[in-house]
């Protein structure tokens, strides 16, 4: 521990350490209570969201900020208290900040300061709530479950939850924002009849945009894009064909399911008109040979 920490520790008093019955008793009460007052605080934001029900998304976003801000209070006040008891700090201190910040710069936890700072920032920006799909660092893909001072709970797919440090959090995806645009990629080999590709492509689009309306993303309830066929992108020899790109703009939850129903009208339809979809000619003429 450096010069700076211990001058900032200068309230602890370890000679006058009291090691009686008492306040291991008052230790346990006031434990006993602290839990109970988390509890209690965490039971009042879920019946505050119950009543109201307004926005669920952003209320729950609010209740795991709430309830992650109010159980470090009151674990810190306490820890304070219970080292008062101990006599290890003097009583005065539990009531000033300077206790909280004698306690956290004393046990140097930079990388705790770091994560709430981090914290805020995600929090006043929005940069997501409880129930976006989001890709962090480009490694954690997953639903946000829970959002902390300290830390960002994420369920992936296979329902593991992960806690990231939210000082670690670099880059920050979020695909539930207020529209998602979907892309089909679609490789068609070169040889087939592109003027015969283009109806079918089209009539899947029209398909979509008939079947799937609800899930496009609106502005005062007119369509903002509805699925459309750009046309042609690219020749590729290793996917054997031309890339054609049909994209559309639909409500950020349907994302996954509309990219998915989509792929599956692109086979149906290319099976009824006797279409083929490309593949790697390279390496299937290689493993003919």
């Amino acid at each position: 521990m450096d010069i700076k920490n211990l001058n900032i520790l200068e309230n602890f008093n370890i000679e006058n350490i009291n090691f009686g019955v008492r306040p291991f008793i008052s230790s346990i009460l006031v434990l006993t209570l602290a839990f109970a007052l988390i509890k209690l605080v965490m039971l009042l934001t879920k019946k505050i969201i119950e009543i109201t029900n307004f926005n669920v998304q952003r209320e729950k976003t609010l209740k795991s900020v709430v309830d992650s801000i109010a159980a470090y209070f009151i674990m810190t006040f306490a820890l304070l208290t219970i080292m008062s008891e101990f006599g290890l700090i003097k009583k005065a201190t539990i009531l000033t900040g300077a206790g909280i910040f004698t306690v956290v710069a004393g046990l140097g936890t930079q990388n705790l300061i770091k994560d709430i700072i981090n914290g805020f920032f995600i929090l006043f920006e929005r940069q997501m709530k409880v129930g976006d799909f989001v890709a962090i660092n480009e490694k954690y893909f997953g639903t946000v479950e829970e959002i902390g001072l300290r830390a960002t709970a994420v369920r992936e797919w296979s329902l593991t939850k992960i806690y990231i440090p939210n000082g670690e959090i670099k880059t920050l995806k979020n695909y539930f924002k207020e529209k998602s645009r979907v892309i089909i990629e679609i490789i068609v080999p070169f040889e087939e009849n592109h003027q015969e590709v283009e109806k079918a492509l089209n009539e899947v689009c029209q398909i979509i945009n008939a079947k799937y309306e609800d899930r496009l993303y609106k502005v005062a309830g007119t369509n903002y894009s509805e699925f459309n066929l750009v046309g042609v992108i690219g020749f590729s020899g290793i996917d054997g064909g031309a890339k054609y790109i049909i994209t559309g703009i639909v409500n950020p939850r349907d994302r996954w399911s509309m990219r998915n129903r989509t792929y599956e009208t692109i086979l149906r339809i290319f099976n009824e008109k006797d279409l083929k979809i490309g593949y790697p000619r390279i390496w299937h003429d290689n493993n003919r040979r």
